[in-house]
């Protein structure tokens, strides 16, 4: 892998485990670095240019975000995608968000309104473009901040963090499935979503919700029962 430029005198012990993170965050969500793919400290080390506790504190960042998964004796390694995990995150999500979104629905002020209309402007006009890894992180982004403007309106700082770390749980898998996906209309799904919420229709708008991320989590079951198919 092509060696980073240099970090080494850039800010302080925290900076450079946060360059390091963001930058190995990017790589492993955009596929760069593949799942179950070992990541060694001394390679690392050299890559970024940084000390080894740089970025072993980079990597235990990444564990909890679910992206990567460390043992005594065995290193560190990006998480392997499964399907009993992708249930269990896909269960826990429409538990949380779905009620997250309701009680926003529910109390959500102008402010509110306001910000979910912006964030879906910006989402659709952020489209990801086939074979341009950068542009699918710019939508990652905009995607991530529309589903939160959404959720943000609960006013529960405490149910934010929760869907927070579900949907960051989930983002390895929808990266990974994203470009291969290719007959799924998510823009009208998006839309829906909005447009139930603000309306104040709590109950089209929860089930708008959970089966978008229902779909999700079907599309990705069959592209890993492909993958499986294709190994076997």
């Amino acid at each position: 892998m092509r060696r980073m430029p240099s970090m080494s005198r850039r800010g302080d012990f925290d900076t450079l485990s946060l360059d390091v993170f963001s930058q190995l965050r990017s790589d492993i969500l955009s596929g760069r670095i593949p799942p179950g793919e070992r990541l060694k400290p001394t390679h690392l080390r050299e890559r970024f240019d940084v000390s080894v506790g740089v970025v072993r504190e980079a990597l235990t960042r990444l564990t909890e975000q679910n992206l990567a998964t460390g043992e005594y004796n065995k290193g560190f390694r990006v998480v392997s995608l499964t399907y009993p995990e992708l249930v269990s995150i896909t269960a826990a999500r429409v538990l949380n968000e779905c009620a997250a979104l309701r009680t926003a629905i529910e109390i959500g002020d102008l402010t509110w309104e306001t910000n979910v209309v912006a964030a879906h402007h910006r989402m659709t006009a952020s489209t990801p473009t086939p074979g341009d890894p950068a542009s699918y992180d710019v939508f990652a982004e905009a995607h991530k901040n529309f589903h939160f403007a959404l959720l943000d309106g609960c006013q529960n700082p405490y149910m934010i963090d929760i869907c927070s770390r579900l949907f960051a749980a989930s983002e390895i898998y929808r990266r990974w499935s994203a470009p291969q996906i290719k007959h799924r209309n998510a823009a009208a799904e998006h839309l829906a979503i909005m447009e139930s919420s603000l309306a104040r229709n709590a109950d089209d708008a929860v089930e708008h919700y959970r089966q978008h991320i229902q779909l999700t989590s079907d599309l990705i079951e069959e592209l890993l029962q492909s993958q499986d198919a294709g190994e076997s």
